[in-house]
């Protein structure tokens, strides 16, 4: 059968042909047009320590155009030849874009990008808590890290104040610029504060405060809140604090630039703060320096002025390292000296005060780290060498009287580690380790109208811990992680005391075990047990005389201290989510109680006990990728065993909550803290009244290389007193900063 075939099929069919072929030629035509009558740019991006970046969106903003990275970081992309220049953006899921304008000569271009990240989550590296690299997931006791951007957007005026938002971190002391860090109720020196691992001492009663270390200074900082008296010594019983200056071998370099230029400004106590950074490759030598200087005013109260609360500083750093594959090595300086430190009082008369004239702390750091000397080991060295001066004033103009203290010494420490890795689930570290005061002499001069006495009542004093211990990790169990390790420690001190030689001697032990079950990719559950230990320091022991705090009498009856530390949490870090419900139980024997009788002079004894339990709860929240919910809440309570009663510097419960907003390059943060009542002070403590502080601060970033920054602080304009601490003064009242920063 012959089917009929309408006329118009074939016309249709025509037709159709046609207007493929037209279509397809129109194509042709416009891609040899296009090709014709455009230019081609050629770049490789990499970041600021030239690695090369995949999968990096690159976008033409003048037309749209688009195309992304390859493996080696390449990209080629065409614009209209009628273009002599063009704005290339560059975006990366979860940071800022980032963009370089560019002239189209079809020439090969690199393009440095630094990238900055619109949300932080709190599953970050650590090498503080077990001295391995590690995510926080894996580390059996509770941590945090601050990065070199967090600590810039704070503004800090000085460590302890970068760390004032920070869960479980609270501060002692006078008030002003030198106060020092409590962590989970414990301080003293049962906080232990290194910068770059080498230890931070002083004869301060309070403790060390580091206040001569910039933040400005700081890639990064870490904060352990637990025992770690195993990895690093005595003095480590409540945590570790870690002022990282440079990067490690086992982290990235530095998020910011290579070399930049700050300056901030604060309103309440005309505070500047200016300085440099500079940084240069020099092959496989690399040169990082940086200067920085403080001037303060005395700052002002809602309700008054805090007399002889100003200061000044300079603080400077210089490290040169070497690296290739078989070794590290650097040599580097950093350190300060700080000029009429004010040290202000509750009673802010400005007739009787105490100031700080002179402070230096000077730190010279060497270190050498062998990779390939064992086979699947390293061995770590390192060396320091710290002398400290203190001079302290106490002034009353009214009785024409003047009391002098001056405290020198020299603190040394000599570490070395070797970490082996016997196979994929265990790893070792052996190490010996020595830290030593030496030359310690606090000298007293009392001046009243025209007569003056003099009196040493400390001199040739000498500190010496030496350690053996051994850390292990072990993964061979599934999802569950063991850390472990035990260390021995032989202590002496001795000096001559109203001209009779004193010396103690005595030896202790310390050990901890952790365990850490995976539950998933983003959820693990730790447990923990551990014994710590801290000696007295020769200023408790010893020294009889001025202090900050009026007057001391020193008991060298003192026993150590020794705690038995349990600790047990729940960590959650996923995309979205980051979640942290922290329980301890810590039992100090003999702990060092701190007195004050009616003369408000101040003496230590032993308690047969102390124990403070508490518990910690932070988040972070992030419902959008430009917004961004964080808080922590923690409750402490703190008793001796012996009669219940409460302990000194255990704070009271506080409450954190706030909130962080992006657009595009500007954000927006909002942090609310209250304190709550403390109504059971410790014996050299009183009551004290809860607060409410509001911060808002914010910033807008230019360009990858130039920053802004504004901070609103204590927005209701509260009289508080940060503490229970009976010679502190009101805090700041309601103050403005702003910060420039510009990178190079």
């Amino acid at each position: 059968m012959i089917k009929s075939i309408s006329p118009h099929a074939n016309e249709k069919n025509i037709f159709t042909k046609e207007w493929h072929k037209a279509l397809l030629a129109l194509m042709a035509f416009s891609f040899l047009s296009t090709t014709l009558s455009a230019a081609r740019i050629e770049g490789i991006v990499t970041d600021l320590n030239k690695n090369k970046l995949p999968n990096i969106m690159v976008v033409v903003k003048e037309t749209g155009a688009a195309t992304v990275t390859n493996p080696e970081g390449k990209f080629a992309i065409r614009v209209p030849d009628r273009l002599k220049s063009v704005l290339l953006i560059f975006r990366r899921h979860g940071y800022f874009p980032n963009e370089a304008r560019v002239q189209v000569d079809n020439q090969l271009k690199t393009f440095e990008i630094l990238f900055i990240p619109q949300e932080f989550l709190l599953q970050k590296i650590t090498i503080t808590a077990t001295a391995w690299e590690k995510e926080s997931l894996s580390v059996p006791m509770a941590e945090h890290t601050l990065s070199e951007l967090e600590i810039q957007e704070k503004m800090p005026e000085n460590i302890i104040d970068t760390l004032s938002e920070s869960p479980g971190v609270h501060f002692i002391g006078s008030g002003g610029f030198s106060v020092t860090p409590t962590i989970r109720g414990l301080a003293r020196r049962r906080v232990l504060m290194l910068v770059d691992g080498a230890r931070i001492t002083s004869d301060r009663r309070a403790g060390v405060s580091a206040e001569l270390i910039p933040p400005e200074l700081a890639e990064r900082i870490e904060v352990v809140r637990s025992s770690s008296s195993v990895l690093y010594g005595s003095d480590a019983i409540g945590g570790v604090i870690n002022i990282l200056t440079r990067p490690g071998r086992e982290t990235n370099k530095p998020e910011l630039g290579k070399n930049g230029l700050n300056l901030n400004l604060n309103s309440v106590s005309k505070r500047i703060n200016t300085g440099i950074t500079f940084q240069q490759d020099l092959g496989k030598w690399h040169l990082y320096s940086g200067f920085q200087f403080t001037s303060a005013g005395d700052y002002s109260a809602p309700d008054e002025q805090i007399v002889h609360s100003g200061y000044k500083s300079y603080s400077g750093l210089l490290d040169i390292s070497y690296k290739n594959e078989k070794r590290e090595f650097y040599l580097g300086y950093i350190g300060g000296v700080g000029e009429d430190v004010g040290k202000p009082v509750r009673e802010n008369d400005p007739d009787k005060y105490t100031i700080v004239p002179s402070e230096t702390d000077h730190f010279i750091r060497l270190g050498l780290s062998e990779k390939k000397l064992v086979k699947n080991g390293t061995l770590d060295f390192s060396l320091f060498v710290n002398p400290t001066i203190y001079r302290l004033e106490k002034i009353d103009l009214s009785e024409e009287k003047l009391e002098h203290a001056d405290t020198e010494g020299v603190n040394l420490g000599l570490k070395s580690t070797l970490k082996k890795s016997f196979s994929d689930v265990l790893s070792c570290q052996f190490g010996v380790e020595w830290f030593s005061r030496q030359n310690v002499r606090m000298k007293n001069i009392q001046q009243i109208g025209d007569g003056i006495a003099t009196s040493t009542p400390m001199d040739n004093g000498i500190r010496n811990d030496y350690s053996l211990f051994l850390a292990f990790d072990y993964s061979g169990l599934r999802s569950l992680q063991i850390d472990g390790g035990i260390r021995y420690t032989f202590f002496s001190i001795k000096a001559d005391v109203e001209e009779k030689n004193m010396e103690k001697n005595t030896g202790s032990y310390s050990f901890f075990l952790g365990a850490t079950k995976k539950l998933g990719s983003s959820l693990s559950l730790f447990c923990s047990i551990g014994r710590a230990f801290r000696f007295p320091s020769l200023g408790e022991s010893l020294y009889t005389g001025l202090t900050g705090r009026r007057y001391v009498v020193g008991n060298p009856f003192l026993k150590p201290e020794s705690s038995l530390n349990i600790d047990a949490g729940l960590k959650m870090a996923a995309k979205r989510l980051s979640l942290g419900l922290y329980l301890f139980a810590y039992h100090i024997d003999h702990m060092i109680e701190r007195y004050r009788n009616e003369e408000n002079i101040y003496t230590y004894d032993n308690i047969n006990r102390g124990r403070i339990l508490g518990g910690e709860i932070e988040v972070w929240y992030s419902p959008a990728a430009a917004i961004d919910f964080f808080g922590h809440y923690f409750y402490y309570h703190g008793r001796s065993d012996t009669n219940d009663e409460p302990l000194n510097d255990v704070p009271a419960p506080r409450l954190m909550l706030g909130g962080k907003f992006f657009w595009d390059r500007l954000w927006l943060e909002v942090s609310y803290i209250h304190s709550f009542k403390k109504t059971d002070p410790g014996p050299a403590e009183v009551e004290n009244n809860p607060y409410n502080v509001l911060t808002i601060k914010g910033g807008y970033y230019f360009t990858s290389t130039f920053y802004i920054y504004l901070k609103l602080a204590n927005i209701l304009n509260e009289s508080y007193y940060p503490n229970p601490d009976p010679d502190i003064p009101y805090a700041q009242g309601f103050n403005v900063s702003a910060g420039v920063h510009l990178y190079f």
